[in-house]
């Protein structure tokens, strides 16, 4: 899984080529939720490598997700 961080709080995770939007954002969602942290943007990026890109409010919040794993569906 490759994370870029593109600032000290916005952070880039490539979706899995085998995994649908659907299934990838829900799994987002609920680690997210889990986590209680909230992203302040949400963007999918499609220019290059296919995936999320996140702005959260606090470094620790986009730090902490940089620890996300894809879990399998």
């Amino acid at each position: 899984m490759a994370f870029s961080p593109i600032a000290h709080t916005t952070v880039f995770v490539e979706k899995p080529f085998e995994m649908s939007y659907a299934d990838a954002m829900r799994g987002l969602r609920t680690w997210l939720d889990h986590k209680k942290i909230q992203p302040t943007a949400f963007k999918v990026a499609t220019d290059g490598r296919i995936g999320f890109e996140m702005s959260f409010l606090t470094e620790q919040d986009a730090l902490a997700f940089r620890r996300f794993e894809w879990l399998p569906y």
